[in-house]
């Protein structure tokens, strides 16, 4: 399941998830004067709890760890910067469950 915010949502962006055989997790957007059905609405909430997790973890990376900005030019070098950091963060967390 791919999951993206309301920013992502079009017809195209849901049809190239059917095509490629993932399934939709884009929150939906209403149109101009118009309010989301009740089961977009719930789907929108169901949505928002799994991406809320993965989004608290990005926003430590960002405010603890310092990985606002990447510090290295290159994409191997970048990702290798990443590995290390979420690394460090998954380390750091499950120090604190032993706890």
């Amino acid at each position: 399941m791919v999951f993206a915010d309301k920013g992502y949502a079009s017809a195209d962006n849901r049809c190239s998830l059917g095509e490629k055989g993932l399934t939709d997790g884009i929150m939906y957007k209403a149109a101009k004067g118009k309010e989301l059905t009740p089961a977009q609405k719930l789907m929108n909430r169901a949505i928002s709890r799994v991406r809320g997790k993965v989004e608290r973890a990005f926003g430590t990376l960002k405010r603890d760890y310092g990985f606002q900005r990447a510090r290295y030019l290159g994409t191997l070098k970048v990702k290798l910067e990443f590995l290390l950091t979420a690394m460090a963060f998954n380390l750091k967390k499950a120090a604190l469950m032993m706890e």
